[in-house]
C-alpha cells in the first residue's frame, strides 16, 4: 500500500486552498488589519515560545493568529515567532500553509530532536540539510520516497549564524516520523546507517509544503534525548536543551533579519 492511496491526486485540484480559508476568515472580519510578517520562526516547544515572550519585546498578531503569532518589536513588523499550534507533521503543515496564505515567505523551524549518534549527546545542535520521509503528510504534496530538502541558501545562512556565535553544531539528515512511541532499535540502526543524525516529527512535511508553495524554509534542532545506545535517555527538561533552543532562536533571528 502506498501513500497517498490515490496517486492521481497529484494531477487534481483540491476542494479549497489555504488562501481560500484565509479569505474566508478575512471576510468574517477575524483576520485583523496588521500586515503579515515577512518571516516567521516556528516553535513547537512551549518553553521556547514563553521564553521569547518573557525576554523579548513582542506584540501579538490580531484576530485569527493572535494566539499563535507574536511579532518581534524592533523588526518593523517583518519578523515573528509562531507557537502553540501543536507538534507533528499535520499540525506544522497546517500552520505553515496558513501563514504562507497570510503572506509569509521565509521560515526557520526551531525544535527538539532525538539523537541517533553516540557522538551527538543531548544538548547538541543540529542544522537539517535533508529529511527522510517516514510520515504521511509530505506524500500528499510530493510523490516518491526520496528525501526532501530545505532551502539551500537559508540553511547556509542559518549555519553561518550559529558559527558566528562560536556555537558547535552538526549539519545533516533527519528522520521524520509521525509515531514517536513506535520508534524501534531496528529503525535507529537502519536510518542511522543511511546518514540520519536525529529523529523528529516535522521537517519532512515542512520541506515538502515549502517546496510545493514556493517559499523558503530551514530547520534546526536542540537534541533533547538520545536513542543512540539503543535505549532511551530523555533530557527534555535539561538546562542544555533549553539553552540550545534559545541559541537556535537567536541564530534564526539573525538568519531571517
Amino acid at each position: 500500500m502506498s501513500v497517498p492511496l490515490d496517486p492521481s491526486k497529484y494531477q487534481s485540484r483540491p476542494f479549497f486552498n489555504p488562501s481560500d480559508f484565509i479569505g474566508y476568515i478575512k471576510g468574517l472580519g477575524r483576520l485583523g488589519e496588521r500586515k503579515a510578517p515577512e518571516a516567521v520562526i516556528l516553535s513547537y516547544q512551549r518553553s521556547l515560545f514563553d521564553h521569547v515572550i518573557a525576554s523579548h519585546a513582542t506584540s501579538p498578531a490580531e484576530g485569527y493568529f493572535s494566539n499563535e503569532l507574536r511579532y518581534l518589536d524592533g523588526s518593523e513588523g517583518k519578523l515573528a515567532i509562531g507557537g502553540r499550534f501543536g507538534v507533528g507533521s499535520p499540525a506544522a503543515a497546517v500552520m505553515l500553509e496558513e501563514l504562507i496564505a497570510f503572506g509569509v515567505k521565509r521560515f526557520v523551524s526551531v525544535g527538539t530532536a532525538g539523537s541517533l549518534r553516540i557522538d551527538l549527546p543531548p544538548g547538541s545542535l543540529v542544522v537539517c540539510d535533508s529529511a527522510l520521509r517516514d510520515e504521511g503528510t509530505s506524500y500528499h504534496y510530493l510523490p516518491g520516497g526520496a528525501p526532501v530538502y530545505p532551502a539551500e541558501v537559508l540553511t547556509r545562512r542559518l549555519a553561518e549564524a550559529l558559527a558566528s556565535r562560536g556555537l558547535a553544531f552538526r549539519k545533516g539528515k533527519s528522520w521524520t516520523t509521525d509515531a514517536i512511541y513506535r520508534e524501534t532499535p531496528e529503525e535507529v540502526l537502519k536510518f542511522g546507517a543511511e546518514g540520519a543524525l536525529v529523529v523528529e516529527m516535522e521537517a519532512a512535511a515542512l520541506f515538502a509544503v515549502a517546496r510545493f508553495r514556493g517559499v523558503q524554509i530551514a530547520a534546526c534542532f536542540s537534541v533533547s534525548d538520545t536513542l543512540a545506545e539503543l535505549q532511551w535517555r530523555p533530557e527534555f527538561h535539561a538546562e542544555t536543551t533549553a539553552e540550545g533552543l534559545e541559541s537556535l532562536f537567536a541564530a534564526a533571528v539573525e538568519t531571517l533579519s
